[in-house]
Protein backbone atom coordinates (compact mmCIF):
# COMPACT_ATOMS: atom_id res chain seq x y z
CA UNK A 1 0.00 0.00 0.00
CA UNK A 2 1.19 3.61 -0.70
CA UNK A 3 2.72 5.06 2.25
CA UNK A 4 0.55 7.94 2.17
CA UNK A 5 -2.16 6.15 1.63
CA UNK A 6 -1.50 4.07 5.35
CA UNK A 7 -0.94 7.58 6.70
CA UNK A 8 -4.73 8.27 5.49
CA UNK A 9 -6.50 5.20 6.95
CA UNK A 10 -4.49 5.04 10.00
CA UNK A 11 -5.47 8.48 10.75
CA UNK A 12 -8.46 8.32 10.03
CA UNK A 13 -9.41 4.92 12.10
CA UNK A 14 -7.54 6.86 15.16
CA UNK A 15 -9.68 9.72 15.10
CA UNK A 16 -12.98 8.11 14.60
CA UNK A 17 -12.19 6.23 17.05
CA UNK A 18 -12.16 8.96 19.87
CA UNK A 19 -15.60 9.86 19.03
CA UNK A 20 -16.87 6.13 19.09
CA UNK A 21 -18.36 6.46 22.94
CA UNK A 22 -19.37 10.06 22.98
CA UNK A 23 -22.81 11.06 23.74
CA UNK A 24 -23.19 14.15 22.22
CA UNK A 25 -25.56 15.95 24.06
CA UNK A 26 -26.42 18.75 21.31
CA UNK A 27 -29.95 17.46 20.38
CA UNK A 28 -32.56 20.11 22.01
CA UNK A 29 -35.46 18.25 21.50
CA UNK A 30 -34.38 14.85 22.61
CA UNK A 31 -36.87 14.83 25.52
CA UNK A 32 -39.51 14.85 23.00
CA UNK A 33 -38.76 11.59 21.61
CA UNK A 34 -38.55 8.11 22.57
CA UNK A 35 -35.13 6.97 23.04
CA UNK A 36 -36.07 3.72 22.80
CA UNK A 37 -36.09 4.33 18.94
CA UNK A 38 -33.43 4.19 16.83
CA UNK A 39 -32.38 4.78 12.97
CA UNK A 40 -34.34 2.37 11.17
CA UNK A 41 -32.39 -1.08 10.39
CA UNK A 42 -30.82 -1.17 7.41
CA UNK A 43 -27.44 -1.57 5.07
CA UNK A 44 -25.45 1.52 5.87
CA UNK A 45 -25.30 4.42 3.19
CA UNK A 46 -25.33 7.81 2.73
CA UNK A 47 -27.40 9.95 -0.29
CA UNK A 48 -26.27 12.95 -2.34
CA UNK A 49 -28.72 14.88 -3.17
CA UNK A 50 -29.34 18.28 -4.81
CA UNK A 51 -32.45 20.67 -5.64
CA UNK A 52 -32.07 20.59 -9.53
CA UNK A 53 -30.99 16.90 -10.90
CA UNK A 54 -31.81 17.33 -14.30
CA UNK A 55 -29.19 20.29 -14.57
CA UNK A 56 -26.33 18.34 -12.40
CA UNK A 57 -22.81 18.58 -13.15
CA UNK A 58 -19.50 18.22 -11.93
CA UNK A 59 -18.14 20.99 -14.11
CA UNK A 60 -20.61 23.37 -12.57
CA UNK A 61 -19.35 25.58 -9.77
CA UNK A 62 -20.57 23.93 -6.84
CA UNK A 63 -21.60 24.95 -3.05
CA UNK A 64 -21.30 21.67 -0.80
CA UNK A 65 -22.96 20.92 2.72
CA UNK A 66 -22.62 17.89 5.00
CA UNK A 67 -24.43 17.17 7.75
CA UNK A 68 -23.39 15.25 10.09
CA UNK A 69 -24.85 12.25 11.74
CA UNK A 70 -27.14 12.55 14.36
CA UNK A 71 -25.86 8.95 15.95
CA UNK A 72 -29.61 7.31 15.28
CA UNK A 73 -30.30 9.48 18.69
CA UNK A 74 -31.54 12.56 17.45
CA UNK A 75 -33.94 14.41 15.45
CA UNK A 76 -33.16 15.99 12.04
CA UNK A 77 -32.12 19.28 13.25
CA UNK A 78 -28.71 18.97 11.68
CA UNK A 79 -30.09 18.45 7.94
CA UNK A 80 -32.57 21.30 8.54
CA UNK A 81 -30.06 23.63 9.77
CA UNK A 82 -28.03 22.69 6.46
CA UNK A 83 -30.86 22.75 4.73
CA UNK A 84 -31.49 26.32 5.34
CA UNK A 85 -28.56 27.59 4.22
CA UNK A 86 -28.52 25.26 1.10
CA UNK A 87 -31.93 27.17 -0.12
CA UNK A 88 -29.93 30.63 0.64
CA UNK A 89 -27.04 29.17 -1.79
CA UNK A 90 -29.49 28.49 -4.52
CA UNK A 91 -31.87 31.89 -3.87
CA UNK A 92 -28.36 34.08 -3.97
CA UNK A 93 -26.34 32.01 -6.78
CA UNK A 94 -29.09 30.82 -9.32
CA UNK A 95 -26.36 29.80 -11.81
CA UNK A 96 -24.31 28.03 -9.24
CA UNK A 97 -25.02 24.04 -8.07
CA UNK A 98 -26.04 23.08 -3.86
CA UNK A 99 -25.40 19.44 -3.49
CA UNK A 100 -25.75 17.82 0.29
CA UNK A 101 -24.07 14.60 0.74
CA UNK A 102 -24.81 12.97 4.16
CA UNK A 103 -25.90 10.12 6.13
CA UNK A 104 -28.09 11.32 8.47
CA UNK A 105 -28.56 8.80 11.08
CA UNK A 106 -31.66 9.87 12.16
CA UNK A 107 -33.95 8.83 15.04
CA UNK A 108 -36.99 6.55 13.39
CA UNK A 109 -36.08 7.30 10.04
CA UNK A 110 -34.13 5.66 7.22
CA UNK A 111 -31.28 7.86 5.41
CA UNK A 112 -33.56 8.29 2.03
CA UNK A 113 -36.80 9.44 4.66
CA UNK A 114 -34.99 11.88 5.39
CA UNK A 115 -34.12 13.25 2.63
CA UNK A 116 -37.90 12.80 1.01
CA UNK A 117 -39.27 13.98 4.10
CA UNK A 118 -37.93 17.78 2.96
CA UNK A 119 -38.68 17.22 -0.68
CA UNK A 120 -34.65 16.99 -1.56
CA UNK A 121 -34.12 14.89 -4.93
CA UNK A 122 -31.25 12.18 -4.44
CA UNK A 123 -29.10 11.63 -7.25
CA UNK A 124 -26.94 9.03 -5.58
CA UNK A 125 -27.18 6.22 -3.23
CA UNK A 126 -23.95 5.03 -1.99
CA UNK A 127 -23.81 1.53 0.07
CA UNK A 128 -21.34 2.42 2.34
CA UNK A 129 -20.80 4.59 6.02
CA UNK A 130 -19.85 7.86 5.06
CA UNK A 131 -16.61 7.99 5.91
CA UNK A 132 -13.98 10.37 5.39
CA UNK A 133 -12.88 8.45 2.26
CA UNK A 134 -16.44 8.28 0.80
CA UNK A 135 -16.38 12.07 1.10
CA UNK A 136 -12.91 12.52 -0.32
CA UNK A 137 -14.33 10.80 -2.95
CA UNK A 138 -16.90 12.56 -3.70
CA UNK A 139 -15.92 16.30 -3.16
CA UNK A 140 -12.98 14.89 -5.69
CA UNK A 141 -15.41 14.18 -8.54
CA UNK A 142 -16.33 18.01 -8.78
CA UNK A 143 -14.29 20.32 -10.66
CA UNK A 144 -15.02 23.83 -8.96
CA UNK A 145 -16.15 24.35 -5.59
CA UNK A 146 -17.45 27.32 -4.17
CA UNK A 147 -17.83 26.60 -0.02
CA UNK A 148 -17.93 23.70 1.85
CA UNK A 149 -20.24 23.93 4.78
CA UNK A 150 -20.51 21.05 7.90
CA UNK A 151 -23.17 21.05 10.34
CA UNK A 152 -22.81 18.38 13.12
CA UNK A 153 -21.19 16.85 15.81
CA UNK A 154 -17.59 17.70 16.20
CA UNK A 155 -14.29 17.84 18.38
CA UNK A 156 -11.15 20.30 17.96
CA UNK A 157 -9.75 17.24 15.76
CA UNK A 158 -12.49 16.15 13.76
CA UNK A 159 -15.81 16.20 12.50
CA UNK A 160 -18.75 13.35 12.91
CA UNK A 161 -19.88 11.92 9.24
CA UNK A 162 -21.17 9.04 10.49
CA UNK A 163 -21.72 6.58 12.70
CA UNK A 164 -18.90 5.14 14.61
CA UNK A 165 -15.98 4.61 12.72
CA UNK A 166 -16.77 7.74 10.40
CA UNK A 167 -15.08 11.09 10.81
CA UNK A 168 -12.87 13.40 9.00
CA UNK A 169 -9.72 15.43 10.16
CA UNK A 170 -7.64 17.60 8.27
CA UNK A 171 -5.09 14.07 7.00
CA UNK A 172 -2.96 14.24 4.23
CA UNK A 173 -5.31 13.11 2.10
CA UNK A 174 -7.34 16.06 1.82
CA UNK A 175 -5.04 18.37 0.32
CA UNK A 176 -6.09 16.98 -3.14
CA UNK A 177 -8.92 19.15 -2.82
CA UNK A 178 -6.61 22.38 -2.46
CA UNK A 179 -7.03 22.46 -6.52
CA UNK A 180 -10.74 21.90 -6.22
CA UNK A 181 -11.80 24.99 -4.68
CA UNK A 182 -12.54 28.77 -7.18
CA UNK A 183 -11.21 31.92 -5.97
CA UNK A 184 -13.38 33.09 -3.13
CA UNK A 185 -14.23 30.28 -1.65
CA UNK A 186 -14.43 29.57 1.98
CA UNK A 187 -15.60 26.56 4.66
CA UNK A 188 -17.58 26.82 7.29
CA UNK A 189 -17.17 24.11 10.51
CA UNK A 190 -20.43 24.52 12.63
CA UNK A 191 -20.01 22.32 15.43
CA UNK A 192 -18.09 22.29 18.78
CA UNK A 193 -14.30 23.65 19.34
CA UNK A 194 -13.70 23.21 15.28
CA UNK A 195 -11.32 26.50 15.67
CA UNK A 196 -9.07 25.30 17.79
CA UNK A 197 -6.93 23.19 15.29
CA UNK A 198 -9.30 21.58 12.67
CA UNK A 199 -10.66 25.07 11.01
CA UNK A 200 -6.71 26.68 11.16
CA UNK A 201 -4.89 23.34 9.80
CA UNK A 202 -7.82 23.11 6.88
CA UNK A 203 -7.17 26.39 6.21
CA UNK A 204 -3.59 26.25 5.76
CA UNK A 205 -4.27 22.68 3.79
CA UNK A 206 -6.73 23.96 1.24
CA UNK A 207 -5.97 27.88 0.98
CA UNK A 208 -8.74 29.70 1.52
CA UNK A 209 -10.91 31.06 4.83
CA UNK A 210 -11.98 28.27 7.27
CA UNK A 211 -14.06 29.11 10.70
CA UNK A 212 -14.53 27.25 13.05
CA UNK A 213 -16.04 27.28 17.14
CA UNK A 214 -14.01 28.06 20.50
CA UNK A 215 -16.64 26.84 22.21
CA UNK A 216 -19.68 24.61 22.09
CA UNK A 217 -22.35 24.88 19.12
CA UNK A 218 -25.89 25.04 19.90
CA UNK A 219 -29.43 25.39 17.98
CA UNK A 220 -30.77 28.42 17.38
CA UNK A 221 -34.98 28.62 16.30
CA UNK A 222 -36.70 31.32 14.47
CA UNK A 223 -39.43 32.50 16.12
CA UNK A 224 -42.88 34.56 16.15
CA UNK A 225 -40.42 38.38 16.61
CA UNK A 226 -38.08 37.53 13.63
CA UNK A 227 -34.80 36.97 15.65
CA UNK A 228 -33.19 33.84 16.49
CA UNK A 229 -32.66 31.86 19.50
CA UNK A 230 -31.45 29.54 21.22
CA UNK A 231 -34.23 27.16 22.96
CA UNK A 232 -33.31 28.20 26.65
CA UNK A 233 -33.87 31.53 25.80
CA UNK A 234 -37.23 31.15 24.51
CA UNK A 235 -40.04 28.78 24.87
CA UNK A 236 -41.98 26.56 22.11
CA UNK A 237 -45.02 28.51 21.92
CA UNK A 238 -43.01 31.37 20.20
CA UNK A 239 -41.93 29.50 17.84
CA UNK A 240 -42.64 30.87 14.25
CA UNK A 241 -44.59 28.58 12.05
CA UNK A 242 -43.00 29.61 8.94
CA UNK A 243 -39.84 31.64 7.47
CA UNK A 244 -40.84 34.83 5.40
CA UNK A 245 -37.54 36.22 7.34
CA UNK A 246 -35.37 34.89 4.36
CA UNK A 247 -37.90 34.05 1.50
CA UNK A 248 -40.65 35.98 0.13
CA UNK A 249 -42.97 32.85 -0.93
CA UNK A 250 -42.75 31.99 3.42
CA UNK A 251 -42.02 28.48 3.62
CA UNK A 252 -43.35 26.01 6.48
CA UNK A 253 -41.07 26.00 9.21
CA UNK A 254 -42.41 21.90 9.72
CA UNK A 255 -42.78 20.98 6.00
CA UNK A 256 -39.57 22.52 4.56
CA UNK A 257 -36.62 22.61 7.25
CA UNK A 258 -36.15 26.23 7.00
CA UNK A 259 -36.41 27.57 10.83
CA UNK A 260 -33.07 26.03 12.36
CA UNK A 261 -29.89 27.52 12.22
CA UNK A 262 -26.80 26.89 14.36
CA UNK A 263 -24.71 29.34 16.33
CA UNK A 264 -21.97 28.92 18.87
CA UNK A 265 -23.06 28.97 22.60
CA UNK A 266 -22.13 31.82 25.00
CA UNK A 267 -19.85 30.29 27.66
CA UNK A 268 -16.67 28.37 27.72
CA UNK A 269 -17.00 24.65 26.27
CA UNK A 270 -17.55 21.77 29.61
CA UNK A 271 -18.66 18.64 27.85
CA UNK A 272 -17.57 15.54 26.87
CA UNK A 273 -13.93 16.35 26.31
CA UNK A 274 -13.29 18.17 29.29
CA UNK A 275 -13.83 22.07 30.94
CA UNK A 276 -12.36 24.91 29.26
CA UNK A 277 -12.67 27.22 32.02
CA UNK A 278 -9.63 28.81 30.70
CA UNK A 279 -11.84 31.17 28.21
CA UNK A 280 -13.46 31.10 24.60
CA UNK A 281 -15.28 33.09 22.06
CA UNK A 282 -18.92 33.32 21.19
CA UNK A 283 -18.89 33.03 17.45
CA UNK A 284 -17.35 31.58 14.71
CA UNK A 285 -14.22 32.47 14.09
CA UNK A 286 -12.58 32.67 10.73
CA UNK A 287 -8.84 31.72 9.81
CA UNK A 288 -6.60 32.49 6.61
CA UNK A 289 -4.10 30.21 7.29
CA UNK A 290 -2.02 30.62 4.24
CA UNK A 291 0.71 32.75 2.23
CA UNK A 292 -0.64 36.03 1.25
CA UNK A 293 -4.13 35.70 2.64
CA UNK A 294 -4.37 39.18 2.51
CA UNK A 295 -5.29 39.10 -1.10
CA UNK A 296 -8.46 36.52 -0.50
CA UNK A 297 -9.07 36.15 3.00
CA UNK A 298 -11.23 39.04 3.98
CA UNK A 299 -13.51 39.43 0.99
CA UNK A 300 -13.85 35.17 1.11
CA UNK A 301 -15.39 35.97 4.65
CA UNK A 302 -17.42 38.47 3.48
CA UNK A 303 -18.79 36.41 0.73
CA UNK A 304 -20.19 33.77 3.30
CA UNK A 305 -21.80 36.64 5.29
CA UNK A 306 -24.08 36.73 2.24
CA UNK A 307 -25.77 33.47 2.53
CA UNK A 308 -25.70 33.26 6.53
CA UNK A 309 -29.02 31.90 7.91
CA UNK A 310 -29.61 36.02 9.46
CA UNK A 311 -32.39 38.48 9.88
CA UNK A 312 -32.93 39.22 6.42
CA UNK A 313 -33.78 37.74 2.63
CA UNK A 314 -30.07 36.85 0.71
CA UNK A 315 -28.97 39.55 -1.39
CA UNK A 316 -25.88 40.13 -3.40
CA UNK A 317 -25.59 42.90 -3.67
CA UNK A 318 -26.08 44.92 -0.23
CA UNK A 319 -25.46 48.70 1.44
CA UNK A 320 -23.35 48.66 4.07
CA UNK A 321 -26.08 48.90 6.78
CA UNK A 322 -27.67 45.81 5.82
CA UNK A 323 -24.88 44.09 5.39
CA UNK A 324 -23.30 45.04 8.68
CA UNK A 325 -26.64 44.18 10.11
CA UNK A 326 -25.57 40.40 9.04
CA UNK A 327 -22.88 40.59 10.72
CA UNK A 328 -24.17 41.82 13.83
CA UNK A 329 -26.02 38.76 14.01
CA UNK A 330 -23.25 36.41 13.01
CA UNK A 331 -21.12 38.17 15.69
CA UNK A 332 -23.39 38.94 18.37
CA UNK A 333 -26.19 36.47 20.67
CA UNK A 334 -29.09 36.86 21.34
CA UNK A 335 -30.49 36.15 24.71
CA UNK A 336 -33.52 36.07 27.04
CA UNK A 337 -32.35 39.89 28.21
CA UNK A 338 -33.32 41.70 24.83
CA UNK A 339 -30.65 44.31 25.90
CA UNK A 340 -27.87 41.33 25.08
CA UNK A 341 -27.43 41.63 21.55
CA UNK A 342 -27.96 45.26 21.75
CA UNK A 343 -25.08 45.58 24.20
CA UNK A 344 -22.77 43.39 22.22
CA UNK A 345 -23.51 45.74 18.99
CA UNK A 346 -22.96 48.88 20.86
CA UNK A 347 -19.49 47.36 22.63
CA UNK A 348 -18.14 47.12 18.82
CA UNK A 349 -19.31 50.38 17.69
CA UNK A 350 -17.27 52.23 20.63
CA UNK A 351 -14.30 50.21 20.05
CA UNK A 352 -13.95 51.14 16.93
CA UNK A 353 -14.88 54.41 17.43
CA UNK A 354 -12.27 54.98 20.26
CA UNK A 355 -9.71 52.83 18.04
CA UNK A 356 -8.30 50.68 20.53
CA UNK A 357 -10.65 47.43 19.35
CA UNK A 358 -10.78 46.39 22.81
CA UNK A 359 -14.39 44.84 23.67
CA UNK A 360 -15.38 41.59 24.43
CA UNK A 361 -19.13 39.76 24.61
CA UNK A 362 -17.85 36.51 25.54
CA UNK A 363 -18.18 35.71 29.38
CA UNK A 364 -14.58 34.82 31.08
CA UNK A 365 -11.83 35.12 29.13
CA UNK A 366 -12.26 36.06 25.38
CA UNK A 367 -9.50 34.00 23.28
CA UNK A 368 -6.70 35.87 21.49
CA UNK A 369 -6.49 34.90 18.20
CA UNK A 370 -5.26 36.31 14.96
CA UNK A 371 -6.26 34.95 11.38
CA UNK A 372 -3.41 32.09 11.75
CA UNK A 373 -4.51 30.74 15.11
CA UNK A 374 -6.01 30.94 18.75
CA UNK A 375 -3.40 31.22 21.35
CA UNK A 376 -4.75 28.23 23.62
CA UNK A 377 -4.17 24.89 23.02
CA UNK A 378 -6.62 21.65 23.75
CA UNK A 379 -4.18 19.89 26.46
CA UNK A 380 -5.64 16.51 27.27
CA UNK A 381 -4.84 13.36 29.15
CA UNK A 382 -3.68 10.55 26.72
CA UNK A 383 -4.64 6.92 26.16
CA UNK A 384 -3.20 4.15 24.24
CA UNK A 385 -5.09 2.65 21.24
CA UNK A 386 -3.80 0.41 18.79
CA UNK A 387 -0.28 1.49 19.79
CA UNK A 388 -0.72 5.23 18.81
CA UNK A 389 -1.48 8.07 21.80
CA UNK A 390 -4.82 10.02 21.63
CA UNK A 391 -7.24 12.60 23.77
CA UNK A 392 -8.48 11.02 26.83
CA UNK A 393 -12.10 12.14 27.98
CA UNK A 394 -13.17 14.05 30.13
CA UNK A 395 -9.95 15.53 31.02
CA UNK A 396 -8.80 18.57 28.34
CA UNK A 397 -8.76 21.50 29.46
CA UNK A 398 -7.30 24.97 27.44
CA UNK A 399 -3.40 26.25 27.79
CA UNK A 400 -3.80 30.14 27.24
CA UNK A 401 -3.05 33.35 29.00
CA UNK A 402 -5.54 35.73 30.29
CA UNK A 403 -6.57 38.25 27.40
CA UNK A 404 -5.93 41.50 29.73
CA UNK A 405 -7.25 43.52 26.37
CA UNK A 406 -9.55 41.08 24.18
CA UNK A 407 -9.43 42.67 20.80
CA UNK A 408 -10.68 39.16 18.72
CA UNK A 409 -14.18 40.35 18.35
CA UNK A 410 -13.82 43.73 16.78
CA UNK A 411 -11.18 42.49 14.83
CA UNK A 412 -13.17 39.89 13.24
CA UNK A 413 -15.96 42.84 12.80
CA UNK A 414 -13.18 45.06 10.89
CA UNK A 415 -12.43 41.91 8.66
CA UNK A 416 -15.74 41.90 7.45
CA UNK A 417 -16.15 45.60 6.89
CA UNK A 418 -12.88 45.49 4.85
CA UNK A 419 -14.06 42.19 2.58
CA UNK A 420 -17.45 44.07 2.17
CA UNK A 421 -15.32 47.22 0.45
CA UNK A 422 -14.02 44.35 -2.01
CA UNK A 423 -16.87 42.35 -2.88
Amino acid sequence: MHKSRLVLLLGLLFSSSIFSQEPFPMDQNAHEWDKESTTKKGRDNYLVGTFEPQKFSYNKITHILVPGSAMGDESDQFFQTTLLRAKLYRDLFPSHQVVIISQPDVVKASQEEVFNRFNLPIIENVRSKLTAGQLLTQMLKFKKIASFDFYGHSSPWALRLGKKDASMFASKGFAQLKGKFIPGAYATLNGCNGGFTLAPELSKMWEIPVSGALTGSLFERLQADDKWYKKSDRTRSEWANENSLNFSSAPSCNNEGVCWRMKPQRNNYSSYWGNFKEGGLSFYKFFCNYPNAEKTCFKAMATSILSFQATSRPEAKLSWKKFEAKVFDYLCSTAKDPNYFDSCVEGILKAVARGDNVFKAHPGNALNCDFKKCYANVVCKQKKLFGRSGPKAGTCHLNTNVNQKPTTLVREYLAFKKGFEQL
